[in-house]
């Protein structure tokens, strides 16, 4: 028996983040025998601790053994807010704060979080309910219809000899640089465009385009030109036209905290006719940089000296991107571009990224803007700075590192409870204009590949072993299955799955290199194909039900169930059938093991996952949703 008892994603109303219109209600239940005369709500600012507002609770219901305490939140400014609980008895106060997820006395402070964002605050609705797919270009496709055209710095780079050659990798090659090529190209992509179709694929994410020295191309060499391997501008434009036509759009990977040392801007190598950074101090390019000792010293990502860093606060530099004639990111959306993924936006001051998005959406309101960030963005702190990426002036949402590590943790330590917490989290924090737009991986070109993180202990495998590391039959057969819970709660949960290209054939790998290499049309997993083709079909049918909103039902030790819309959604990862009590007339419309309508509610197999149709819309009384909590307490 628990004393306290709060969740804000089942309790407040509304749920999660609101706008800076928006009122707020919160309740916690208390336990009728924990000694108190008055419970209070404390809240605070992100910007200045010190300046605490107390709210009053009030006693509204009892539920079986738990009082109800309620208290109203009126509008507040938007930003990053805290809030934990006091509860006062004649001699003490008791501080409640969130304890490994749940609310407990504690000593120390550990508060909830409470987002307020902008009113005016939308993301593109085109996109929401749908589906992506991240394409690596030099890796997915090489189109015979494309002949190369000769690189600026072909000398240095190395063409592949065979589609199927493992990438290079410093593991085999001398002052590695990631210059060799295996010459996928634009072509390619749309040569693939019937398989990208019986994907049910709405949007392509692109990994950067643009003209550069490595096969990766986030070393920009020139802004404004396709890399010569993979096309030309006149082939992209060609190319969002003719996806447009079949209702598949492009966003463009925005690379704007480095360039290339081997680029037009900062030419260390001399091989553009024009006057680089490193060339000379009388440069239009030279303040972009920041140099420590001239030429050959200067600010890099990371310590890496062929990414030097701009200064994103250079006048110039900004009008280069956003200039709203002729800056770079209008010049891209005007050949067909949808959007942007931003890269390393922590890297990026906040002026810079409001002139971003006033640029994007002023040219197309609907444009998407994904961001690049690892942990929960909405209170991310990067250089002693408060972000402010999700709250209205920025991004539309981000990439959703959290939420694939939480999947890959639940698949395979199998703590419903733990996951819960990490997904209520996200809900909790982020506005629901960007969870409904949030980029849901499973692998990226950053990370190992998910059906190798979920088939072996990666920590286990030494780096000098990862260039020809494969799973072995059991464990490639065992993760292949978990892989197919993986892409369920991908598809299930709020926001756009993304396809990493190649994990839908059950391609394995390590980090970069290895995560990209190119795909594999010989060796291709017919039985997970068509688990994602009947996956992607599941989703595309039943769309509307996938656009926005969110409730938990239920969760015990291994098994979760929430609802999109009247669409239930069961993962069971135990050994043993469950029965989930729910009352209405339902059908099953998707899942590995069909689920069952009885007198007692949804019998739910044995290690499955699964979808049912409630054939009339849920409707939870407050008082059965805090009756569950309890229940679960």
């Amino acid at each position: 028996m628990k004393e306290i008892i709060y969740s804000p994603i089942e309790f407040n109303k509304p749920i999660g983040a609101i706008r800076n219109n928006e009122k707020k209600e919160i309740r916690i239940l208390l336990h009728e025998n924990f000694k108190h005369n008055s419970i209070n709500l404390l809240l605070y600012n992100n910007t200045d601790k010190s300046d605490v507002l107390k709210f009053e609770m009030k006693k509204i219901n009892k539920i079986t053994d738990y009082y109800v305490y309620s208290t109203s939140i009126d509008s507040l400014q938007t930003g990053i807010y805290f809030y934990f609980f006091e509860i006062l008895d004649d001699s003490k106060i008791n501080i409640v704060s969130k304890v490994n997820g749940e609310a407990k006395i504690s000593d120390h402070i550990i508060p909830w979080q409470l987002t307020v964002y902008d009113e005016e605050f939308s993301t593109p609705d085109w996109i929401k309910g749908g589906i992506m797919y991240q394409i690596f270009p030099d890796r997915f496709y090489c189109s015979p219809n494309y002949h190369a055209e000769m690189a600026v710095n072909e000398i240095e780079r190395t063409k592949q000899d065979s589609w199927y050659n493992i990438p290079n990798s410093p593991l085999d090659t001398k002052l590695y640089s990631a210059k060799d090529f295996f010459m996928g190209n634009l072509d390619g992509i749309y040569d693939r465009l019937e398989y990208l179709k019986d994907l049910n694929i709405d949007l392509i994410y692109l990994n950067p385009i643009f003209e550069s020295a490595e096969n990766h191309r986030y070393s920009t060499a020139n802004y404004f030109n396709v890399d010569p391997y993979l096309g030309n501008n006149k082939i992209f434009l060609d190319l969002c036209h003719k996806l447009k036509d079949k209702n598949i759009k492009i966003i463009l990977d925005g690379v704007f905290n480095h360039t290339g040392s081997d680029s037009i801007y900062f030419n260390k190598e001399s091989n553009y006719p024009e006057i680089g950074a490193y060339n000379s101090i009388k440069s239009r390019y030279y303040p972009w940089y920041s140099f420590i000792d001239y030429p050959d010293k200067y600010d890099s990502w990371w310590g890496f000296d062929n990414l030097p860093t701009i200064n994103k606060e250079n006048k110039d530099y900004i009008d280069f991107i956003c200039n709203e004639e002729n800056g770079v990111l209008n010049y891209w959306q005007k050949m067909g571009a949808s959007g942007w993924r931003l890269d390393v936006i922590d890297e990026l001051p906040d002026s810079f990224l409001d002139k971003i998005r006033k640029t994007v959406k002023n040219y197309d309101e609907d444009a998407l803007l994904i961001g690049e960030v690892w942990e929960d963005a909405s209170n991310k702190v990067a250089y002693g700075l408060n972000r402010r990426y999700l709250l209205g002036q920025q991004m539309d949402s981000v990439m959703n590192y959290p939420w694939r590590n939480a999947i890959v943790d639940f698949l395979i330590n199998k703590d419903a409870a733990a996951f819960s917490n990490n997904i209520s989290e996200i809900i909790n924090n982020y506005p629901r204009p960007a969870i409904d737009t949030l980029m849901n991986l499973l692998s990226s070109h950053d990370i190992e590949r998910i059906i190798t993180a979920l088939g072996v202990d990666i920590s286990t495998v030494k780096y000098e072993d990862s260039k020809y590391f494969k799973l072995s039959s059991e464990e490639y057969n065992k993760s292949s299955e978990l892989v197919k819970f993986a892409s369920f709660l991908q598809f299930t949960l709020p926001g756009i799955p993304s396809i990493y290209y190649g994990d839908e054939i059950g391609m394995q790998g390590f980090k970069d290199p290895f995560n990209r290499a190119a795909f594999d049309y010989e060796n291709i997993d017919m039985e997970l194909l068509e688990h994602y083709k009947e996956l992607t079909s599941f989703r595309k049918k039943f769309r509307d039900n996938f656009i926005t909103g969110f409730k938990l039902i239920d969760f015990g030790k291994k098994h979760i169930a929430y609802l999109r819309s009247n669409i239930l959604c069961v993962v069971n990862l135990s050994d043993k059938a469950i029965i989930i009590d729910m009352d209405k007339s339902a059908t099953w419309i998707y899942g590995n093991k069909e689920a069952y309508m009885t007198e007692y509610g949804i019998l739910i197999g044995p290690e499955s996952y699964t979808a049912i149709l409630l054939n009339e819309k849920y409707h939870s009384r407050d008082s059965i949703v805090f009756k569950n909590a309890i229940d679960r307490s």
